[in-house]
């Protein structure tokens, strides 16, 4: 067998393996890059832009961010009174699949009378929310970037899900509360581990090594 056509073959499968697995994500502009205006604000486009008072904001940050160029901050600056603001998309989703949910998230000083949330809810066709919203919270300071994570099965009559990120205080002083979001995460497979990809590859490398040395000896 020709050893160019096997090294091609071997290296179509390597190239085509690790952007299948790394980009498998049902959300939109997931990594908060585009940006778009919103009743005179720039909100991240995909998103569902939801804030009960001028305070909390949702805005743009390009010196905080885990990958690419910006990511989604939503800060508190008047906590007297309660209030809550974040970002929503909904995705079509199967009844009776597993939905992984991964959000990072970077917080840099515990927040105060706030906390940030993950929340996740199935809908059915016509809209409906189906049970009570799944809620995954944090209020202490992160190191760098750490995740909310949420893994479950979509009830049977799900049409599709609902992926919010919230940041709500109950209010109590003057303070300033900052939260980061960026890389948002769902789908019905696990998000894809730097050890597990590192596997894959390191397999591959080895499938490589032991045709070409089949090869030599054709």
């Amino acid at each position: 067998m020709n050893k160019s056509y096997i090294f091609g073959l071997i290296a179509a499968i390597v190239l085509s393996a690790f952007p299948q697995v790394a980009h498998a994500n049902l959300l939109s502009n997931s990594g908060f890059e585009d940006w778009v205006m919103y009743e005179g604000k720039e909100v991240p486009a995909d998103w569902i832009h939801v804030f009960n008072y001028n305070s909390p904001v949702g805005t743009k940050e390009s010196t905080v961010v885990k990958s690419g160029s910006y990511s989604g901050k939503i800060e508190v600056t008047d906590l007297f009174k309660s209030q809550w603001g974040g970002w929503f998309q909904e995705k079509p989703f199967i009844g009776g699949r597993t939905l992984y949910a991964y959000q990072p998230l970077n917080i840099p000083f515990s927040l105060i009378f706030t906390v940030a949330t993950l929340q996740i809810q199935f809908k059915d066709r016509n809209g409906t929310v189906i049970g009570s919203a799944n809620r995954i919270q944090r209020s202490t300071a992160t190191t760098d970037w750490e995740a909310l994570s949420w893994t479950g099965t979509a009830p049977i009559n799900t049409a599709k899900f609902e992926y919010g990120v919230i940041l709500e205080s109950w209010g109590s002083g003057p303070f300033q509360c900052t939260v980061y979001f960026d890389d948002a995460y769902a789908d019905n497979v696990p998000i894809p581990e730097p050890i597990s990809l590192l596997l894959l590859g390191t397999g591959l490398i080895g499938m490589l090594a032991v045709t070409r040395q089949e090869v030599l000896w054709l």
